[in-house]
């Protein structure tokens, strides 16, 4: 329903062109009341990959992950009061401990991709979509992550 900040096949398109970092948080209240807002984006992430299980890319040539970091790693903590809230939704406007949890992942894939030509051979690819104890994967502050 309207509105609508972006459609599963407009995510499609990109992410047959291009690597995606799709995130959110579990108490993300936006759109919907939270959780249901990153239930609801998850669902579309989902559609707009085609299909319901990781590893299901429907024509997809690029990389996509998709993280729901925790409500824990996303409560509001005060640290850009009276600006902002940087809780849920505003999550990324955290600024403390290098914007964790969400900028730090950003930027591993800003330097994948810039620096490093995506190599798989480099230490931001396997933090990204590797399985080691600091990758994404393993993240404590996640309560989802699906890398395709």
């Amino acid at each position: 329903p309207l509105p609508s900040t972006w459609m599963p096949t407009a995510l499609a398109s990109v992410a047959k062109a291009h690597p995606v970092l799709f995130t959110t948080a579990t108490n993300d209240g936006a759109f919907w009341p939270a959780p249901h807002t990153a239930e609801h984006e998850y669902g579309c992430f989902k559609k707009a990959m085609g299909g319901n299980k990781m590893n299901d890319t429907a024509d997809i040539t690029g990389k996509a992950a998709f993280i729901a970091f925790s409500a824990d790693a996303c409560n509001q903590d005060g640290d850009r009061q009276p600006i902002i809230k940087d809780g849920g939704h505003n999550c990324p406007t955290k600024f403390k401990n290098g914007g964790a949890p969400e900028t730090p992942w950003v930027m591993t894939a800003f330097k994948l991709y810039a620096q490093f030509a995506g190599s798989k051979a480099s230490k931001c690819y396997n933090m990204l979509w590797g399985d080691d104890a600091d990758s994404l994967k393993n993240s404590k502050d996640a309560d989802v992550v699906d890398l395709r």
